[in-house]
């Protein structure tokens, strides 16, 4: 009689691997990034440096204590760093992303098993526990108009405004008189390209579809998952 060895799952393999697929997300978050560094100056690449160093420090230290595996190597506490960075406003203290990095990684990922078990995603969690923590610094948002915010200093050295979804909330009750408004404060081609107020990797629409693209381009996601996300969001 054959003897037949039964394995645990998956028994499917694929040379396709997490470092890989975090490697695409990297490199489809770069576009955005650029645009904040174009918009904003350096100050947001170092809070980013700040937030990807925390992430990649806490889950390298909560492995080590806790005499797990290392998975640092696969790319994901870096993704983490990148997507809590480009959902912060353009300048907060450098307290900030480190609070919120080690928030995502330790609390939120790793104590429930790390990659794949987390309930939520890490850094919207860690963005969220941030806006809770520092409501303030969390919500004031820098003019791209007014220039580049200072490499050392606060948000006290720039000049700040209103978000578009801000403004056009406080601007009046008709949909069209509010949306008018709107656009005579901040044209919907400057919009699009992301000179307006806002979190880093939320201003400009068209860097964000470039990263889309790519992402579909390589399989990574498909595209029905943003069209019908966006698409629900237009019709409501």
């Amino acid at each position: 009689m054959a003897k037949y060895i039964v394995s645990s799952s998956p028994h499917i393999s694929t040379t396709f691997t997490t470092r890989k697929m975090m490697l695409d997300v990297i490199i489809a978050l770069i576009p955005a990034t650029i645009a904040s560094v174009l918009l904003y100056g350096f100050y947001p690449l170092c809070m980013m440096i700040l937030c990807v160093g925390t992430c990649v420090f806490s889950e390298w230290l909560f492995n080590v204590i806790g005499k797990r595996f290392q998975s640092v190597g696969d790319l994901s506490a870096v993704v983490t760093g990148m997507i809590l960075s480009l959902n912060l406003p353009p300048v907060v203290p450098f307290y900030v992303p480190i609070v919120g990095g080690f928030f995502a990684i330790v609390i939120v990922k790793m104590l429930f098993g790390g990659i794949g078990k987390n309930f939520v995603n890490p850094a919207l969690a860690g963005r969220a526990f941030l806006l809770g923590s520092y409501a303030g610094v969390m919500t004031t948002w820098v003019d791209p108009a007014a220039g580049k915010a200072p490499l050392l200093g606060g948000a006290a050295d720039v000049v700040t405004a209103a978000t578009p979804l801000a403004y056009m909330k406080g601007s009046g009750d008709a949909v069209a008189a509010s949306f008018a408004e709107l656009t005579a404060k901040y044209p919907v081609a400057d919009m699009f390209l992301g000179k307006t107020g806002g979190s880093l990797g939320e201003v400009s629409a068209l860097l964000l579809i470039v990263g889309g693209v790519y992402l579909i381009w390589r399989k990574v996601i498909n595209w029905q998952t943003p069209v019908a996300y966006i698409g629900t969001v237009a019709v409501l």
